[in-house]
């Protein structure tokens, strides 16, 4: 794995892709920039597996003298993948991706048929925008919901039957709640998706391509580290863009 340094408080951000297996990546945010710092190849995504992801990054942890207690953690709405960051870092906040949320809000609205009013019917789009911005104080969020629900269209009442069904049970708010969260999501490690399958060139790498691809990664993130450790940041001096994407 290398030498894993995390910022404090960290914030990790986790997305998953599939390749030659299913690839697991930890990103970090270092002096506001967005690094990955652990690969992990697994032939399953559960519990039982990322349960031995963690205990494997805590015992290298130890062994490097580094504290793995970062303040939040960003991922997608995984069921097996939530419980087991809870578990293990019980001291970390879990941020779900404000995108994938607002995503499956917008799926919900065209399953029930929805689709075209909201495209055309600016009052329908209003109130399901205005329901996906539900992002006051967690404290305030159902109170918030009360008011939107009490002047809810009928078309729309399925929706908000399923909004509070599924994203306002009390364990649930604060997962997708972005009140005063600066990285709302993981939507900015596309670049880097981008650039690593453009270096790829090809589906369904061979493993030693793939191999030979994260090495080459893990390379430029230390360079780049480095060079931020110096005190070469946008402003003094240049930092690799293709291995780093700045957090806005």
């Amino acid at each position: 794995m290398g030498r894993l340094r995390l910022s404090h408080p960290g914030t990790l951000l986790q997305p998953l892709i599939t390749h030659l297996f299913n690839s697991y990546k930890l990103f970090n945010l270092h002096e506001s920039y967005l690094l990955p710092v652990v690969y992990c190849l697994t032939v399953r995504k559960d519990l039982p597996m990322y349960s031995l992801i963690f205990q494997v990054l805590h015992s290298k942890a130890d062994e490097l003298g580094v504290q793995l207690d970062p303040a939040k953690f960003v991922c997608d709405f995984e069921t097996a993948l939530i419980p087991s960051i809870q578990g293990n870092f019980p001291n970390t906040r879990v941020q779900g991706c404000f995108f994938y949320f607002c995503q499956a809000v917008l799926r919900q609205a065209g399953r029930l048929g929805l689709r075209t009013d909201y495209i055309h019917n600016q009052e329908i789009r209003r109130k399901v925008k205005m329901l996906m911005a539900l992002a006051l104080p967690v404290n305030l969020a159902l109170a918030g919901f009360e008011i939107l629900n009490g002047r809810k269209l009928g078309l729309v009442e399925a929706l908000f039957e399923y909004f509070q069904r599924e994203w306002l049970p009390a364990t649930k708010i604060p997962l997708w709640n972005v009140h005063g969260v600066i990285v709302r999501t993981n939507n900015h490690l596309e670049g880097w998706h981008s650039r690593m399958n453009k270096r790829a060139r090809k589906h369904h790498l061979g493993f030693y391509q793939f191999l030979q691809l994260i090495i080459d990664e893990h390379s430029k993130t230390g360079m780049v580290v480095r060079q931020m450790d110096e005190g070469y940041t946008r402003g003094r001096g240049y930092v690799r863009r293709s291995a780093a994407y700045r957090v806005q």
